[in-house]
């Protein structure tokens, strides 16, 4: 087996063994059930869809080799992305509250540099973060990235890309911000008017295997096709 192949077959084994258990059932015995599923918006009957956000310029050009939910590993490089890592998790929703099953999650975000992968961007970069991960909801809407908390870069606070598909689902793109920390300085007619719900809480995650890991919820809410 090429050392390759070895890798990815560890990342792989890494991230099944994160959804199998990990650190989440480690919370939810330490009393922290209460972050792990958030509650989605309720709008009359039904719940309301998760506010849409800018894309911005910075989606990929182009696709990296390594593309799985681990941003902080890159396939092949024995290195660990600086930054703080971010256990990051929640579900995919219909309106109705079904679990959208199968949902794919793109998330992409800039390096603790403040620089985005896969777009030809200059300056420094972290060669060991990912810089854009995808991932499949289960069979109960349940998805999972293990990434690094976002950086604040050119006046544009911390946040985290997301893209979500389904196929009885309009696709949703939008961006998740830290609590407490999501003003923007001089752009925001440009992002979603609705930050209070796009915003995601971290709290040091209990026994995770990154020292001083955090983990934070969050649960996307789709509009039907």
């Amino acid at each position: 087996m090429t050392t390759k192949s070895t890798t990815r077959s560890a990342t792989y084994a890494r991230r099944q063994a994160l959804r199998r258990g990990g650190w989440a059932a480690a919370a939810i015995a330490a009393g922290a059930a209460r972050w792990l599923v958030p509650p989605a918006h309720a709008q009359g009957s039904a719940l309301a869809p998760t506010p849409r956000d800018a894309e911005g310029p910075f989606y990929p050009r182009t696709f990296p080799a390594d593309v799985d939910a681990d941003l902080t590993r890159v396939a092949g490089r024995p290195g660990v992305a600086r930054g703080t890592p971010l256990l990051l998790s929640g579900r995919v929703l219909g309106a109705d509250g079904q679990p959208l099953a199968g949902a794919t999650l793109e998330l992409w975000q800039c390096d603790a540099d403040g620089t985005y992968h896969h777009v030809g961007a200059s300056g420094p970069q972290d060669d060991d973060f990912q810089g854009y991960g995808r991932t499949i909801a289960d069979a109960d809407g349940a998805w999972a990235f293990t990434t690094i908390r976002p950086v604040p870069y050119g006046g544009r606070p911390a946040h985290l890309h997301f893209r979500i598909s389904h196929q009885r689902s309009r696709r949703l793109t939008t961006q998740l911000y830290l609590k407490g920390e999501s003003s923007e300085s001089g752009m925001g007619g440009f992002f979603s008017r609705e930050r209070d719900r796009l915003e995601i809480a971290p709290v040091r995650a209990p026994a995770a295997r990154e020292p001083g890991a955090l983990a934070a919820t969050y649960t996307f809410v789709l509009e039907g096709a």
